[in-house]
């Protein structure tokens, strides 16, 4: 059955850009078998978005099995992966179900599957594409019956082109794309997050139910949060633990807010930048995502799918948001 903690519900976000991300993932679950690669910044919740596409999914009586390809050298990953019979290698004492049968009837999760080395990714495409594995060390192909779901912080298209990732794999994980937005640009997200986790470890840590003052939502609005969801979630487990009182402030947050904001855009050879000058209390992110278009737009000479390759968004959505900004060449010089 499909547990509320696993499901979209557990998606916390009502900002457009996470419902757009919400409204695509609920379309994907009804297709059991097609691979879906999950692609955002570390902690933006890859691992939270797949779960919930396997826990709506007919799948779910299934197993979710996942495996973290960046956390196991390659040698053992195979293994991990494919499973092995006895003796094939010097500590194989006895047969070993790899993640793949395991992983029959459900979902296997493969997060940060652009660390994969090229001997394996030669492997487990033949593995998606035929449906069946063989053990290291074995004789004979095993069926297996499983959706894929893979999960990358890297640019796949960056490293297909420095020839670190094969080019069929990328297509074949790639049917299905959910780019999952970095926390700086889902606006009020970012204090719906906050409450929740404060509500959150208050219970857990056994705590009076503690609320932000209006300082420290200031201050985790104007904050970057480079590490994402996770580095928030981190900071408020902190705050709650060692704040006293039932009011959480700044200084019990902890985090260094940047009042000025440089994003160096990649190609240029100038050293062109641009400036979000940030108050106090924030910006909406409506001013800032405008500013940040109208400027990568000029900085690349109006060359729209060059503006949207260094945005990481596809050209339409970047041509959507020309147009609600009413956004004009003339207007960038």
């Amino acid at each position: 059955m499909q547990s509320n903690r696993n499901g979209f519900s557990a998606i916390i976000g009502e900002s457009v850009v996470m419902q757009e991300v919400i409204t695509m993932a609920k379309k994907i679950v009804a297709s059991n078998a097609v691979t879906v690669l999950i692609t955002g910044k570390t902690g933006t919740g890859k691992e939270l978005m797949a779960r919930a596409l396997h826990h709506n999914s007919s799948r779910n009586d299934g197993a979710f099995v996942e495996v973290n390809c960046s956390a196991i050298p390659e040698n053992l990953l195979e293994a991990e992966l494919f499973g092995y019979e006895q003796g094939a290698f010097t500590d194989a004492r006895g047969r070993k179900q790899g993640l793949f049968e395991l992983a029959s009837g459900g979902t296997l999760f493969l997060d940060e599957i652009g660390y994969m080395t090229a001997n394996l990714q030669v492997k487990l495409l033949k593995a998606i594409e035929e449906k069946r594995i063989r053990r290291v060390g074995g004789t004979e192909d095993i069926d297996v019956d499983i959706r894929v779901i893979a999960a990358t912080n890297r640019d796949l298209e960056a490293a297909m082109r420095k020839g670190s990732f094969r080019e069929d794999l990328y297509y074949r994980l790639n049917v299905i794309a959910v780019e999952l937005p970095p926390l700086m640009i889902r606006g009020n997200d970012i204090l719906l997050l906050a409450e929740y986790f404060v509500k959150k470890f208050c219970t857990e840590y056994n705590k009076p139910l503690m609320i932000l003052s209006d300082d420290a939502k200031a201050s985790l609005m104007a904050h970057r949060w480079p590490g994402n969801v996770r580095e928030m979630k981190n900071a408020i487990e902190r705050a709650v633990l060692l704040g006293e009182g039932t009011t959480i402030e700044p200084d019990d947050i902890r985090i260094t807010v940047r009042q000025e904001t440089s994003i160096n855009s990649p190609e240029a050879r100038n050293g062109r930048k641009i400036v979000l000058n940030i108050p106090d209390a924030g910006l909406p992110l409506d001013d800032v995502e405008r500013k940040v278009v109208g400027e990568m737009l000029r900085l690349t000479n109006w060359n729209k799918s060059k503006a949207a390759r260094m945005l990481h968004i596809p050209r339409p959505r970047l041509l959507r948001k020309i147009a609600k900004y009413d956004l004009t060449r003339e207007m960038n010089n």
